[in-house]
Order: structure tokens, then C-alpha cells, then sequence
């Protein structure tokens, strides 16, 4: 009983910093679509997308390793395994995420010049990639504090990073001018930069409230596997949102293009997601208590669980979807003042039926061990989306985009589910 109060506590806070954080992260894309329009929103894009397989291959699947080692110590009542853990995870995470960082800098100018076609791009992903190893450690020792239970102080310093970074970010903003090189470099700045502050906080009381750690496990052995899938999906997404701007520039100009590309992925992502933070905090938690239970092999309680997740969530899911659809014009329109943010996002409002129902079952499978299996299902529907993006853009524009988008997010929806139904079966 003192679990459930405990995870339900847990949920809520998690919840409510979410909502808090998404909140703000809307409230800014709205400010920021403002300062650099529609195109520099889809050149921004282009820019964290690269990041985000940087980041990829920085951390090598070490936030799922570091959750499950020190779930499962903290699980067994083992402090000393749990600080053992922690410090393997930081150090595994700083040397890999200093070496992508290190290549990243030198290929900033080639990537930016002939990946992305916009020599624009490369202050940018030069000043991402020196600070890229501050979001990674800062997500290992998050992952820590969320295994260990203590989720208020997490959220009170995430709630603190993120004022930072918007703050950080508008500062930077201000004294950036016009010019489209030095806004993206000042939005990655006060984004990535911001990580300094919830790294600096979280180590010292993890530090301070654990023992000498012991021998530190095998991180590789966890991480490594789990890192290759990690990063072969990623290249495929990046592929995938590359791809976007391109076969959209087929049906008309590269800047028309951009400013597509920059509505639905800056302005009616950000908004369609943001309901969905009850939803993230609680796959988070998940994570860490399906590995406890399985670890104390609490079969009841652990099926009783996920029942009751993915019933919730279901329900949740029509409530949202249905509210986007009727509403999400005049929000759009609100937020953004575009005509074609709130045409998106009420295009996009139905497939929340099956995205946000998704991001539960990932927890789960993470929980139970099975995220080899997960990955290998992503990667295989981002070929889906490689291959429809490829095939349907240049001809039918964005309606390709959008059934493309649909088909993969729901193969990978039903791959996942079924899975989760395999494993919960398996389970001692």
C-alpha cells in the first residue's frame, strides 16, 4: 500500500512539473516562432534534429541503463550498489558523450554545408557539440533520483532549469540580432546550457545521501546493445525529418518548404504533446517499478499494474484527442496566429488514440527488460517512414507526410502492444 501512495505521489508531482515544463516550452515556441518565423523554426529544426542523434550516440542507451541498475539495486535495499551504479553511469556517459561532442565540433562546417544545405547551421552545431555532454550526465543523475523514489527534489530543480533556459535563451535572443546563424546559436545555448545547473544541483545530494560505492557494475554489457539500436533508429529519424524539408521543397520552394516543416514540427508537435506529460511522467515510473516488481518476481500486483495503466491511459487518450479535434483551431490560431498550425493540428488531434497509449506500453516493455525488443520495432517503422516519406512526399505533399506518419506510429503502436502482452506472460 505505502508503494501505491508512493508511486502514486510520484505520478502527480512528475505530472504537474510536466505540465508545468511543457506549459512554458509552448509558451516559448509561440514567442520564438515570433522572433525567427515559420523558416527559421524549420531551419532550428534541421539543426536539433542533428543534435538529437548526437545525443543519441553521446548517451548510448545509458538513461535506461543507469534507470534499471539502480532500480534494481535500490530494489534489493542496496545503497552502496546504488552509488556503485550512478558513478559507472556518469563516467561511461561523459567519456562517449565528449568524444561524439569532440566530432561534432570539427564536422560542424561539412554537415552544415552539405547535410542540412544551410552553411547558417554551423555555429550551432559546433556550440552543440561542446555542450553536449551536460544534458546527458544531467539525465543520468535524473534517472537516479527517479529510481531512488525522490521525485519532489527532481522536480523542483527541472521546474528551475528549464526558467533558466527560457530566460537564458530570450537573453541571448536579444543580443543575437537578425542574423540566422546567431539566433539558432543562441536558442541551442540557452537550451543545452541550462543542463549545467540540474547537473551541478543533483550530484551533491546524490553524493551526500549514499554511501562509498562498491564494485561498479558492467554499464557496457547493459548500455552498448541497447546504445547500437538506440542509434540506428536515430539515424533513421534523422533521415526521416531530413527528408521532410526535401520532399516537400519537390511540390514548391525550399522556403515555403522550411516554413511547413517548421509549423508542424515547432508549433503543432509542442501543442499536440503537451497533454501527454500525465502520460510520460508515469511511463518514467513505470520503468522503475516494473523492475522492481519483476526483481522481487510480484507477478499479481505487477499484472494488476499494468492493467490499470493501460486502461487509464486509453480512456485519457479519447478525453484529449477529443478536445484537440473540437478545439484545437482556436488554439492554434491563439498561440500562434497561423491558419495552418491550427489546420495540423486538428488533422493530427485523431492519431493521439494510438501515440499517447504508446508511450505507456514503452515504459512498461523498458521495465520488463524488453527495450532490445522496442528499439528493433522503432527502427523498423522508421523504415516505414524512410521509405513512405521517400516515395509519397515528392508526389502528394504534405497528405504524404501525414499518412506516412499514421502508418508507422501505429504499426509500431500494435508491435509494441504485442509484445507487452508476450513478456507479461514470460514473467516469473
Amino acid at each position: 500500500m505505502g508503494k501505491g501512495r508512493t508511486l502514486v505521489r510520484g505520478t502527480l508531482l512528475l505530472t504537474l512539473s510536466g505540465l508545468a515544463l511543457r506549459g512554458l516550452g509552448v509558451l516559448f515556441q509561440a514567442i520564438l516562432a515570433g522572433r525567427i518565423g515559420a523558416e527559421g523554426m524549420g531551419v532550428l529544426q534541421l539543426i536539433l534534429t542533428v543534435g538529437g542523434f548526437a545525443g543519441t550516440l553521446g548517451s548510448a542507451g545509458i538513461r535506461v541503463a543507469a534507470l534499471q541498475l539502480t532500480a534494481r539495486a535500490w530494489g534489493r535495499r542496496d545503497a552502496a550498489g546504488v552509488a556503485g551504479a550512478v558513478w559507472a553511469c556518469l563516467r561511461y556517459g561523459f567519456l562517449v558523450s565528449a568524444a561524439v561532442g569532440l566530432g561534432l565540433c570539427l564536422l560542424a562546417e561539412p554537415i552544415g554545408t552539405f547535410l542540412l544545405r544551410d552553411a547558417r547551421t554551423a555555429p550551432a552545431l559546433r556550440l552543440l557539440g561542446l555542450l553536449l555532454p551536460l544534458p546527458i550526465l544531467s539525465g543520468i543523475l535524473r534517472s537516479a533520483f527517479t529510481a531512488c523514489g525522490r521525485v519532489r527534489e527532481l522536480v523542483a530543480v527541472e521546474l528551475a532549469e528549464r526558467l533558466l533556459s527560457v530566460g537564458g535563451t530570450l537573453a541571448l535572443l536579444s543580443v543575437a540580432g537578425s542574423d540566422p546563424a546567431l539566433l539558432c546559436a543562441a536558442v541551442v545555448g540557452g537550451s543545452y546550457g541550462a543542463s549545467a545547473f540540474s547537473a551541478l544541483v543533483l550530484y551533491p545530494r546524490l553524493h551526500r545521501a549514499l554511501p562509498r560505492r562498491k564494485s561498479l557494475p558492467p554499464v557496457a554489457k547493459t548500455a552498448v546493445p541497447l546504445g547500437a539500436n538506440d542509434a540506428l533508429r536515430s539515424g533513421l529519424g534523422a533521415v526521416e525529418q531530413f527528408l521532410i524539408p526535401y520532399g516537400l521543397e519537390k511540390t514548391g520552394s525550399r522556403q515555403t518548404a522550411l516554413a511547413a516543416y517548421g509549423t508542424i514540427s515547432g508549433m503543432v508537435f509542442p501543442l499536440l504533446w503537451f497533454p501527454s506529460e500525465i502520460l510520460f511522467a508515469l511511463s518514467e515510473l513505470m520503468v522503475s517499478e516494473t523492475a522492481r516488481l519483476l526483481a522481487r518476481r510480484d507477478r499479481a500486483r505487477l499484472l494488476a499494474l499494468i492493467r490499470k495503466c493501460l486502461a487509464l491511459t486509453a480512456c485519457y487518450a479519447l478525453g484529449v484527442a477529443a478536445l484537440l479535434y473540437l478545439g484545437g483551431g482556436l488554439l492554434g490560431r491563439a498561440l500562434f496566429h497561423s491558419e495552418q498550425a491550427a489546420r495540423y493540428l486538428r488533422i493530427f488531434a485523431p492519431m493521439i488514440l494510438f501515440l499517447y497509449p504508446d508511450a505507456v506500453v514503452d515504459g512498461l516493455q523498458k521495465g520488463l527488460g524488453q527495450q532490445l525488443h522496442l528499439v528493433r520495432y522503432n527502427s523498423f517503422t522508421n523504415v516505414i517512414d524512410v521509405l513512405g516519406l521517400w516515395l509519397l512526399l515528392p508526389r502528394f505533399g504534405i497528405w504524404g507526410y501525414v499518412f506516412t506518419y499514421c502508418l508507422s506510429h501505429l504499426v509500431n503502436f500494435f508491435l509494441s502492444l504485442r509484445r507487452l502482452l508476450i513478456a507479461v506472460e514470460i514473467a516469473e
